[in-house]
């Protein structure tokens, strides 16, 4: 285990399999390949959610996505992987976690563009949630850019935050993340609605 390169959560859209990893695993499967080996690792983050939880290897040259072979070269399952990479990825960016307040939403910062792959901390966002009311509400528009308010806050600062994050989104292009709108509950992520649709959330 100690001779693996860095390996760090990521989060993806939905799509990524679909839009970046298809041609790719389409020639492998024309060239004789095995397709099924080289599709990378990955799970959704919630149900519902349109984002999934990847893993990348750190080259030093460039991120490569972690693929079913890769791991199974690893001689680690899925679990070990997972933690593995959340434990790279804190000491990477714990000292650099904070907020920026946006009056009526705050945004997480972490750096190095961890900050959708904080969501995978539950214990951070329920520190966070202390003194919410109603649920902790997140929107995820880029993998840099993760805002969170109280569900009951109100629909206009609801409304803001989505408004921002829409905005986020659609000039990321390819690279925008998720327009669903989710809330921290006891079993984890819950998809309340999506930005321009946020309405089901206030009423947690």
């Amino acid at each position: 285990m100690h001779s693996l390169p860095p390996i760090y959560p990521r989060i993806r859209h939905a799509g990524f399999v679909e839009q970046a990893m298809r041609p790719v695993l389409d020639l492998i499967e024309t060239l004789g390949g095995n397709r099924e080996a080289h599709e990378p690792v990955a799970f959704p983050l919630a149900a519902d959610s349109d984002l999934l939880v990847s893993f990348v290897v750190d080259t030093s040259a460039r991120f490569v996505t972690l693929t079913r072979e890769g791991l199974l070269e690893t001689g680690l399952d899925t679990q070990s992987m997972y933690e593995l990479a959340i434990d790279n990825m804190l000491r990477l960016v714990a000292p650099n976690v904070r907020t920026r307040d946006f009056g009526c939403y705050r945004a997480l910062v972490a750096g190095d563009g961890f900050e959708a792959c904080m969501l995978l901390l539950p214990d951070l966002w329920q520190q966070l949630a202390q003194g919410f009311e109603g649920e902790l509400i997140a929107v995820v528009p880029r993998r840099d850019v993760v805002y969170f308010a109280e569900s009951r806050g109100g629909a206009e600062a609801l409304g803001r935050m989505c408004a921002a994050a829409e905005k986020l989104r659609a000039a990321a292009g390819s690279e925008g993340l998720s327009d669903r709108v989710m809330a921290l509950t006891a079993d984890g992520w819950c998809v309340r609605g999506t930005l321009d649709a946020f309405a089901p959330a206030l009423e947690a």
